[in-house]
Parts: structure tokens; sequence; C-alpha cells
């Protein structure tokens, strides 16, 4: 498939993997569905370890094999649709395996903007304005208009108290989606303070109606001119992320 996975070659009576189990299921309630996580018994699917072998340290004795587990190999898919596989050589934390994924992942290369400055709902109408709209007057915005009339896709912007664009499930959206729709992300510094002193992405925030964080806003006309908040504008339309989502939470949500 065309999905990334984490998997764990492992011994059922190794004490090792006995102590990292505790950790692999953190990983399993982080890492889903961006990466998929799987386990291999060394002692019943000696095949598939002869496929890994070089990525799992064995040694073969008179009876059976023994291998240097748990080992981690992380398997993706590259550009060209080749298989790519990588081994994990660091502290077996789970928040350092977890920091290691991020950075090997093929979406580690994916890049969400980011909108920002003290202007914040300029830099938002400049995201959602079509480009054909920012041609200049007269018979050069008419031809943009022609060519592009009709083909802009839906706009998101993720709005985040936290800087989201980094995040695994971020780039895995931008992604999975980056064939139906343009995603940008907003950081609402210190969340949605209705405080005078609130930042410019606040009170942005607060004016689109987003009342919690994070929440990803989707304008699905985006051939429409004009502020985002303008009255005569499509309002958007709100898909509320849990502050803290868990793997079912995120398959949910991409679903």
């Amino acid at each position: 498939s065309g999905e990334s996975w984490l998997v764990q070659f492992y011994h059922d009576w190794s004490e090792p993997c006995k102590d990292f189990a505790p950790r692999w299921e953190a990983l399993a309630a982080k890492l889903p569905p961006m990466v998929r996580l799987g386990r291999v018994n060394v002692d019943q699917n000696f095949g598939l370890v002869q496929r890994y072998r070089s990525f799992v340290r064995c040694r073969q004795t008179v009876l059976s094999v023994e291998c240097t587990v748990p080992a981690l190999v992380l398997v993706t898919r590259g550009d060209g649709e080749e298989l790519h596989a990588e081994s994990y050589r660091g502290s077996l934390s789970a928040e350092a395996v977890y920091e290691w994924v991020k950075r090997s992942l093929p979406e580690s290369r994916t890049r969400i903007s980011k909108l920002k400055g003290p202007r914040a709902a300029e830099a938002l109408a400049s995201f959602l304005q079509p480009a054909w709209a920012k041609a200049t007057a007269g018979r050069r915005r008419a031809a943009a208009l022609e060519r592009g009339r009709g083909t802009e896709l839906p706009r998101a912007v993720i709005f985040s108290s936290r800087p989201i664009a980094d995040s695994i499930f971020a780039r895995h959206l931008a992604t999975r989606l980056s064939p139906l729709l343009s995603l940008s992300s907003m950081h609402v510094d210190g969340g949605l303070s209705s405080s005078p002193e609130a930042s410019p992405e606040a009170r942005l925030a607060h004016s689109l109606g987003l009342r919690s964080l994070p929440v990803v806003a989707l304008w699905t006309e985006p051939e429409e001119e004009g502020s985002p908040l303008d009255k005569g504008r499509s309002p958007p339309l709100l898909l509320e992320i849990s502050e803290r989502p868990d793997a079912a939470a995120r398959e949910d949500f991409v679903a």
C-alpha cells in the first residue's frame, strides 16, 4: 500500500521487548493514521526477518535465530513508488522514536505556509484570493479570469494555539489533501483571548466564529472575491480537531 509502516521485530521471551511494550503502546496512540504500526515475531516469521536482515541484527544458532530486539524499521514509499526501509539505532524512549519517525517520513518535506503578521485579516484575504483575481485590471484581468475561472481549489486554514504547521498530522493532511484543496496555517499565540491585548490572529479567529482551537476553517467557494470578513461572503466551514486527538479521532477527521 502507499502507507508508511513502523515495524517492530521482537521475541516473545525478550525482556527488553517486554520493557518496550508500554512505549510501543504510546507510539500506537500518537502515530496512526500518519504511520501504521505492525509487529513481527522473529521466531514465527523467519522469511520476513531474512527479507529485512540488513536492518535487523541476528545470529543463527543450532535451534533458532536470535536477534537484537526490539528492532524498529520504518518502511515508506518513495516518489517513484519504490519501497524505502530505514532502521532505528537510537534510544528506545517513545519521544525519541517519535521524533525519528517525524524526520524520516516523506511528509517531512511537505511545507505548510504560515499566515502571520500584524495584519492577519489581510494575510488571510490574500491566501483566499483566487489567482486570477490578482491580475491587473483591463484585458490582462479579463484573460486571467477566462483561464482561471472554475479551476480554483477550496482553501483551508488550520488555526491553532501551538505552531502546528510542523506537526506530523498537519503535514499528513497537506500531503493527502493536496489534490483537493490548498492548506495554510495560522498560529493564534495565547489562544482565543478576548482581552483588548489579544493578538490580531485571536481577533480574526473570533470574527470568523471560532470558539475553540485547533480548528480547520474551510472555504468551499474559492472563487468568491472580497475580504473573508465581508458579510456577503460565505462563512467558512469549521472542523474542530480535538486538543489531544487520539488515533481514532485523527482517522475520523481525515476520513
